[in-house]
């Protein structure tokens, strides 16, 4: 009987368990809203910073255009870095490989990366060229 009172229990508190997962995973949406939101964010500001791109390419102004996008890619790899250590090992190791394929890019036409004298865009090239080399290396500091 004690185990009959058991099993009994054990089913209640799975049934309850069960009703609360249904009611906070569609009732309130509370997982998917908090991934659309961030997805609506992020494309929102794509959009938003390749419309600028476009104008200023239509417009002529190269290179106004071409800082955007390394502004844009910047921010992508200082994200990117800083999530890292919050994902899976095959994810660690995508990112060790697209940022190390950038660092060669770059290393093609360094001067066009360090020519940046402010304060802030100095600490920012400072910033992604130790990630990126961090990356070509394949460690994480």
């Amino acid at each position: 009987m004690k185990k009959l009172g058991f099993i009994l229990g054990i089913v209640l508190i799975a049934g309850i368990l069960v009703v609360a997962g249904v009611w906070l995973g569609f009732t309130h949406r509370f997982m998917t809203e908090a991934y659309s939101v961030t997805a609506l964010d992020k494309s929102l500001t794509d959009a938003s910073v390749t419309a600028m791109i476009l104008h200023e390419l239509d417009s002529g102004r190269i290179d106004k255009a071409r800082s955007l996008l390394r502004s844009q890619l910047e921010t992508d790899i200082v994200t990117i870095w800083a999530f890292g250590d919050y994902s899976d090992a095959r994810s660690r190791k995508m990112v060790t490989n697209v940022l190390a394929r950038i660092a060669a890019f770059r290393a093609e036409y360094p001067s066009i990366y360090t020519n940046r004298t402010s304060g802030d865009e100095a600490q920012i090239d400072a910033k992604v060229a130790s990630i990126l080399e961090q990356a070509r290396k394949g460690s994480r500091d």
